[in-house]
């Protein structure tokens, strides 16, 4: 066998397996390719590759992984199937000794290094065509990433500006609000201390003046009756000696009641005096009580006031490191497609 060779022949399965590559996309291939791509055919109709056909498959795939186009994948095709159109095409006759269509194959193999030169010059030309169309992509690339961070930049600078400026418009109008509502909140419980103070003075005044009065109105009392006591003793005496022992007996129990009544009157001013005494000391309290709650709010309101400009400071500093850091940050390759 002098002028052919014996090839092996594989299974669309096999091809599959070896181009890695699902058997519905080869298929396709064929029906896009249709009239480059001849995929040869046994006695039976079942398609059989040889190696150039597996070759011309994996070119197919390097090409269209590089998102080549259909179109453009078969103009390149036919360029170089043209420039070698005085060289014939290569057919093929297989026989199947088997069902399986897993039989050796022989072909003519006269024309094998004109088509070998043909497909070196196919490759040639797509990885030509390849590289121009990386490069001319990257120049592309190149001019909208550098446009677009341009635009970016821009976009940030304005957004950071206004961010900046409406963030302490807030925080400008909230601090005043709180201050005026916290002076507010300040002035109203002064008031109402002063007037608890005031109101508890006013009270004290008025028990101490009625238990001034009640104690002069029972000596007044006792004053009168034991005068009264006496002169309706003189008048008896002089009027009856006869009953002078009945007389005196009324006028001992009236002075015994007299004297109660005193008693009576001196627990009365002493409780009177000891209820002055303890409202004075509810009332001192009160107004302790209410000067340290004063106290703990104005210390309060100055750490709420430390607080809230700690934190304008922080966000200050904040938004000056984001710029400084957006400024002087440097470009970076961060699209690349080709290796």
């Amino acid at each position: 066998m002098t002028n052919s060779q014996i090839q092996r022949a594989y299974s669309i399965k096999d091809v599959s397996k070896k181009i890695n590559t699902p058997t519905g996309t080869i298929r396709q291939w064929e029906k896009d390719l249709q009239g480059l791509l001849n995929i040869p055919r046994s006695k039976q109709g079942a398609r059989f590759y040889t190696e150039k056909e597996i070759i011309l498959l994996e070119k197919i795939k390097e090409m269209r992984a590089n998102n080549l186009s259909k179109d453009m994948i078969r103009k390149l095709m036919n360029k170089h199937l043209q420039s070698d159109s005085e060289a014939p095409s290569e057919s093929l006759k297989a026989s199947s000794p088997s069902a399986a269509d897993n039989a050796i194959v022989t072909t003519e193999n006269v024309n094998a290094p004109a088509q070998t030169q043909n497909l070196e010059e196919l490759y040639t030309a797509m990885e030509t065509y390849k590289q121009n169309m990386v490069n001319e992509i990257k120049n592309v690339i190149q001019a909208s990433r550098n446009e677009m961070i341009e635009e970016l930049k821009n976009e940030i600078s304005q957004a950071n500006l206004q961010t900046v400026q409406g963030i302490s418009r807030s925080i400008q109008r909230t601090n005043e609000k709180r201050k005026a509502e916290i002076e507010e909140l300040t002035h109203a419980i002064s008031q109402a201390s002063e007037l608890t103070y005031e109101s508890f003075e006013s009270i004290s005044e008025n028990i101490e003046k009625a238990s001034e009065l009640t104690s002069e109105t029972f000596e007044t009392l006792s004053r009168n009756i034991a005068k009264s006591s006496e002169d309706t003793f003189e008048k008896i005496a002089k009027t009856s000696e006869g009953t002078f022992e009945k007389l005196s007996k009324q006028i001992t129990a009236s002075s015994t009641a007299t004297k109660d009544n005193k008693n009576l009157l001196n627990k009365v001013s002493q409780n009177v005096k000891d209820t002055q005494k303890e409202i004075r000391t509810v009332t001192k309290s009160l107004h302790k009580d209410q000067e340290h709650f004063v106290d703990s709010m104005n210390q309060n309101i100055k750490e709420l006031t430390e607080v809230i400009r700690d934190r304008e400071e922080a966000f200050h500093d904040m938004v000056s490191s984001f710029r400084e850091a957006a400024a002087s940050k440097k470009k970076k390759k961060w699209w690349k497609i080709w290796g």
